[in-house]
């Protein structure tokens, strides 16, 4: 984590393992699972709900455990409308082509429990497995995870998965996490255990006490304190962040760390992070953490008390379209930590009113930092691009600066249409980017549009 407080990860992480009474589910009749094939999830297939098979089981109001040991891959488990408890799924297996389907049914799914519960909606050592509010075609968010210390959370080695039309809030800590903290179980350590192909997507989340979404985690390189010395935690592979509405949040609005590879972070809007941070520097709105690399892109972040975007990441790490807007401290700060990449790359940003300076780099061991294409919109009393020191290596060309907002001739910026009207300074005056994989804007529309490329987040 960015500036952390490691002494509060931890107590937070104790509250999580907090464990509940025993009781015992009836079970329907067993068909054969499906036979496993070669991983492969596509962000594209996602929020599927046929089942493979004709199994299905029905989730009573009164239980707070389904065991999955018995229930084959690609069946799908209905979870009745209605007010409910607390929920925790173990050992579901799905596969790639079979996965197992969790689905509302009849109306909106409420689990409601209090903030001093360790969780609302848990999963744990569950395998290919789909958590998916649109039962009802109507209802926009069909579950309802409402209090919880963790409101929802994907652990004990759960891995390939799906959450997508779930309203999270009301949470103690974060409100969905998905994380294997590594303990003295070797099973649990990197090298042991991979999360993968984890999409989370289309989720509302809000009013929580800590992080809207926290995957992965946040010490890559240090790793963490145990009984038995210092462990590492796994890898997180192919993991795409996007879609997702987060608003008021404790903490940072999305923080992943650990994620070394396939990781995608784009087309979210969050508003309003860092609300009440547990710790100094913990109010950013997107968080790129350490073991981190990827891409960040098509993103909405606003006032955030914090930086906009923080960036610890691998140093494979491309930040571009992202629209920063009112940040109390930096639009962009990127740091150094454990960073064996060659670049952090910024690539046409609209950071606009970001109160200590456009970009802060304080990344002295990236081999290099290119900031192209950018607009930086600030008060003339602070530097667009801030270098800690000469040792900051630093590319930088066709940004545009400028102390009005206006002047960039936006369509409807209170509004948030960002869509350029045809007198903008912006237009034909930005870089060619196409190298560093920069083919489209924040609407999707194809670069370059007209006779060179657009500076900023839009282009014309």
């Amino acid at each position: 984590m960015g500036k952390n407080n490691y002494l509060i990860r931890v107590i937070a992480g104790v509250l999580v393992i907090s464990g509940f009474a025993r009781c015992s589910k009836s079970v329907n009749k067993i068909e054969k699972p499906a036979a496993p094939i070669p991983e492969q999830v596509n962000p594209e297939q996602s929020l599927a709900t046929t089942a493979v098979t004709n199994y299905t089981y029905t989730v009573k109001t009164t239980e707070w455990m389904v065991d999955g040991t018995k229930i084959p891959a690609g069946a799908k488990i209905y979870i009745p409308a209605g007010k409910r408890g607390s929920l925790l799924l173990k050992n579901l297996k799905g596969t790639a082509a079979a996965p197992i389907i969790i689905v509302n049914q009849g109306g909106r799914v409420s689990f409601t429990t209090e903030t001093t519960a360790s969780y609302a909606f848990k999963t744990q050592n569950c395998q290919y497995f789909k958590v998916l509010g649109n039962g009802v075609s109507t209802i926009k968010y069909g579950f309802d995870v409402n209090g919880g210390n963790i409101g929802m959370t994907m652990d004990d080695l759960s891995t390939d998965f799906e959450i997508a039309a779930v309203e999270v809030r009301n949470s103690g800590f974060a409100g969905i996490m998905a994380k294997t903290d590594p303990t003295c179980d070797a099973a649990t350590q990197r090298g042991r255990f991979v999360m993968k192909n984890v999409l989370i997507h289309d989720n509302y989340v809000h009013k929580t006490g800590g992080e809207g979404l926290y995957i992965g985690n946040s010490f890559y390189e240090d790793g963490v304190s145990t009984s038995c010395g210092t462990v590492l935690p796994h890898d997180v592979v192919n993991a795409k962040i996007y879609k997702n509405l987060v608003d008021s949040t404790g903490s940072e609005g999305i923080q992943v760390g650990s994620a070394t590879s396939g990781c995608e972070i784009y087309n979210n809007v969050v508003k309003n992070p860092g609300r009440s941070p547990f710790s100094a520097y913990q109010d950013n709105g997107i968080q790129i953490g350490e073991g981190t690399g990827g891409k960040c892109y098509n993103n909405l972040v606003k006032n955030a008390p914090g930086d906009g975007i923080i960036v610890l990441g691998l140093g494979d790490n491309l930040v571009f379209n992202n629209y920063i807007i009112n940040s109390k401290s930096y639009g962009i700060f990127a740091d150094s930590r454990y960073t064996p990449g060659k670049n952090f790359q910024f690539i046409n940003n609209t950071i606009i009113g970001s109160v200590l300076g456009g970009i802060k780099l304080n990344s002295e061991t990236i081999p290099m930092n290119t900031v192209i294409n950018n607009v930086m919109i600030q008060s003339a009393s602070v530097q667009s691009i801030i270098r800690k020191s000469t040792g900051v290596k630093l590319t930088a060309s066709n940004n545009y600066v400028s102390t009005d907002v206006n002047t960039c001739k936006f369509v409807n910026y209170g509004g948030d249409n960002f869509h350029l009207q045809a007198s903008s300074p912006l237009i034909n005056k930005g870089a060619n980017v196409l190298s560093y994989g920069v083919k489209s804007d924040y609407y999707g529309t194809a670069r370059p549009s007209g006779a060179a490329f657009d500076i900023g987040a839009t282009e014309y």
